[in-house]
């Protein structure tokens, strides 16, 4: 038996694998190693292997997937090879993409305890370890709820509050936070560094890094399969950032995106790429940012508003039980706008935007769709008008392959002639990056290329209205811009365009407007700007306001004056002097 050092706890050495059903590798002559009581997180563009490195470690490669593996993966000191899936689960816990695929039971609560029990825990314990975790992870209220009758967030805490429950070494989480509003992306941030304090080992794959990339103890970037970097954050940012943001796409954030444009200079103390709000302010004091002032790009005049294609007075829906899924709500939306809806998990977004689609009747109120109200239309009719994406896409899949889920669409939007379905079809493959995936499951893709699949596949009907709901869920930079570039587009087309999101980026960068919901009642319509300036409606919406955004508060309040409207990192470094952006020579 192969031994490692005592403070390693998993040990990759010199992997490649080949899916069964793919001719070149995911992985290619992969080694790394995660020290006992670490957090390391693992960043990367889409398809770059993240997933599938995920899967050495509980025993799925090489024991169930098939495929070609070679190399050697040492858990605790033992080869994967020689031991059997049982006995990886007692070890590895694995929270995945979609949590939902991992369930077992029918309630939450016995989810929680189905690991346990099949280890034979003591049921004194047993109750001990759920009501702990339920308390942990914020699931108390919904303790004897139907598994499928959660939130998009509350599936993913209840995921890993089900892995938990088995007490394992190592932890991998893959994007654990992706359909979580920001306060409870943050209360989950926070659960993995208690846990990382208390000595338990932990991969995450995210790219949420706003509030872990400072306090992870090393980075892992893959590119294509093999590993690019490996280290402190600092380490890896200073020596590949440039290149992870600018040719990679990998998320970073806007603080270190403002650091690594402005560089290193010979005339200034060298110190490393900022992550945090703090470091950055240090720096942009550094550089003399106090003594000039910020105009930002000049604001395009508002358009006149477009036709008001919905409205929206008084909704009201219940599930049963007292509580109101939305509460007197009130929203018109007009042709070529982009609008974003934003809220706590369970607001009621997704229960309105099945309304809107004719999914769910109003049981109170009023709803005008295309001046008509709701309940004279049919939803085969009015889904030549408005378009949803869902916030899981599988569920909308209908064929075998990537290719006909496309052709489907055209076919059913009346497309009839082959020769133009099949030009329509590559069109849309190549525009959003999953050409070469033709033949493919749309249930094998990663979550990131279902999203796109689905967007796809709403988006060849041309609707008057497309409601996606988290649009750049699982998506790198890259192909988040793609995707929002060809929103803007069509909402040029006069569409209007309706995001459900946790992105507060996404909304910061794009919105026109912003609806803020909590509890079933819209608190807040108006601009992201004028939003990220109100505390009680982000306190009570678990909102955060964005790093830039704390950037722009951090220098007015140094008395620095700023003009003009700044959205994204771009923005802000096009505001600047620009001798603060010369190279050095």
């Amino acid at each position: 038996m192969q031994e490692t050092s005592n403070d390693i706890l998993a040990d990759v050495r010199h992997v490649t694998y080949t899916h069964w059903n793919q001719a070149s590798p995911t992985l290619v002559d992969l080694s790394l190693q995660i020290r006992r009581g670490t957090l390391s997180v693992l960043v990367g563009p889409g398809g770059s292997g993240k997933s599938t490195l995920c899967t050495l470690f509980n025993g799925e490669i090489p024991h169930l997937l098939g495929g070609k593996f070679e190399g050697d993966v040492l858990l605790d000191g033992t080869n994967t090879r020689q031991l059997e899936v049982n006995d990886l689960a007692r070890k590895v816990g694995h929270v995945f993409q979609d949590p939902e695929s991992m369930f077992a039971t029918l309630t939450v609560e016995d989810e929680i305890a189905f690991g346990p029990e099949n280890l034979r825990v003591a049921p004194p314990e047993i109750n001990r370890l759920v009501g702990d975790l339920l308390e942990r992870t914020q699931l108390t209220p919904f303790r004897k709820n139907l598994v499928w009758a959660l939130s998009g967030g509350q599936v993913q805490k209840l995921g890993l509050a089900a892995v938990l429950a088995m007490q394992p070494q190592l932890i991998i989480l893959d994007e654990p936070t992706s359909n979580l509003d920001p306060a409870a992306t943050r209360s989950v941030h926070d659960l993995v560094l208690e846990l990382r304090e208390q000595g338990m080992t932990i991969l995450l794959v995210t790219r949420e890094l706003d509030d872990f990339l400072a306090r992870a103890d090393q980075l892992l970037v893959l590119e294509k399969g093999r590993l690019l970097a490996a280290g402190s954050p600092g380490e890896v940012l200073a020596e590949h950032g440039a290149y992870m943001l600018e040719t990679l796409g990998i998320w970073l954030p806007e603080t270190t995106e403002v650091g690594l444009a402005l560089g290193q200079r010979p005339d200034a103390p060298s110190r490393p790429v900022p992550i945090t709000v703090e470091e950055t302010l240090e720096l942009l004091a550094e550089r003399g940012i106090g003594q000039h002032g910020l105009i930002g790009r000049v604001p395009a005049e508002t358009a006149a508003a477009g036709e008001c294609l919905i409205s929206a007075r008084g909704l009201t829906y219940s599930y049963g039980g007292e509580a109101q899924a939305l509460a007197d709500v009130s929203l018109d939306i007009h042709a070529g706008e982009l609008l974003a809806i934003v809220g706590r998990n369970g607001a009621g977004k997704s229960t309105l935007a099945r309304l809107l689609v004719g999914l769910l009747r109003p049981q109170g109120g009023q709803l005008d769709l295309f001046g008509r109200p709701a309940a004279k239309w049919n939803v085969q009719d009015l889904a030549n008008r408005i378009a949803l994406v869902f916030q899981n896409p599988e569920h909308q899949f209908l064929t075998d392959t990537v290719y006909d889920e496309i052709d489907y669409s055209l076919l059913a939007r009346g497309v009839a002639g082959e020769a133009e379905r099949q030009k329509a079809v590559r069109a849309t493959l190549e525009l959003l990056g999953i050409s070469g995936y033709e033949k493919v499951h749309p249930f094998a893709l990663s979550a990131g290329m279902k999203r796109r699949l689905g967007v796809a596949t709403m988006l060849v009907g041309h609707p008057a209205v497309l409601l996606v709901d988290e649009p750049t869920y699982g998506q790198d930079k890259q192909m988040t811009q793609t995707l929002m570039a060809l929103m803007e587009d069509i909402r040029r087309q006069g569409i209007a365009v309706v995001m459900i999101t946790h992105d507060m980026r996404l909304v910061q960068e794009y919105a026109d407007r912003v609806v803020v919901m909590s509890a079933g009642r819209v608190l807040y319509t108006g601009s992201p700007a004028r939003l990220f300036e109100m505390d009680g409606v982000l306190k009570a919406a678990n909102l955060h306001p964005t790093m830039l955004h704390q950037i722009l508060v951090g220098l007015r309040a140094k008395g620095v004056p700023i003009e003009g409207d700044i959205r994204n990192s771009s923005d802000f470094l096009a505001a600047l002097d620009p001798s603060l952006l010369e190279k050095p020579q």
